[in-house]
């Protein structure tokens, strides 16, 4: 149950009706893991922790000081939230957020689409022209829902708006969960949604393939 603080803190979120007491209890109690570059993750990063989702698990690459201070800074821009660095052991999780806005982040997602286990997966293309693939729980997976995995080209110059509009797709997950996967496809600063599936050939989509994570994200 929401304390008084809670709902004084929360309370723009909490009168839409989208969202209500029990959609905000639902971001409290959630784990998610953020992962991409660094520069990346620090906006989005901060939505996530105002709107109050309860434990978020960092896997950026960047440097570290910088790393460890942006943890620092949320810590204290919302105490009902922990923030951490994703190490072994910290994988069990409702949703694994990835931008993808390098080579190496690419890489990155490729690996969580084979190993990431029963969690769900929005995964951010921060190059032109700009992509976002939801895939709420396997079949499909990120290879099969589209190009998600495809190599990383030239960055976008909406590389920042795009990144912002994963974290809300990621809040509306949380909050009440898409039944399938789907793709939203962005010109300039117009986008339009539609529903994919999975092949059924998929080795990693396959039931009797899929494998939970190992000791790291």
């Amino acid at each position: 149950m929401l304390s008084d603080p809670q709902i004084e803190r929360y309370s723009r979120q909490i009168v839409l009706p989208q969202v209500g007491g029990r959609g905000q209890e639902r971001l409290l109690a959630a784990r998610v893991a953020l992962a991409g570059e660094l520069a990346d993750l620090e906006s989005p990063l901060a939505y996530l922790v105002g709107a109050g989702v309860g434990t978020i698990f960092l896997n950026a690459h960047g440097d570290n000081a910088r790393r460890d201070y942006v943890i620092a800074q949320m810590r204290e821009l919302n105490g009902d939230v922990k923030v951490s660095v994703a190490t072994s052991g910290l994988l069990e999780r409702e949703l694994t957020v990835i931008l993808i806005g390098s080579a190496r982040a690419r890489d990155a997602a490729a690996a969580l689409n084979s190993e990431s286990g029963p969690s769900g997966l929005i995964a951010a293309r921060l190059d032109g022209p700009g992509r976002i693939t939801i895939v709420p729980s396997r079949p499909p997976c990120l290879a099969c829902a589209g190009e998600a995995l495809a190599t990383f080209g030239a960055r976008s110059e909406y590389a920042e708006p795009i990144a912002m509009v994963a974290a809300t797709e990621a809040l509306k997950h949380l909050i009440s969960p898409i039944a399938g996967a789907a793709i939203i496809e962005f010109s300039g600063l117009t986008a339009t949604s539609a529903t994919v599936s999975g092949h059924p050939d998929c080795a990693i989509c396959k039931p009797s393939s899929r494998r939970v994570a190992g000791q790291s994200l």
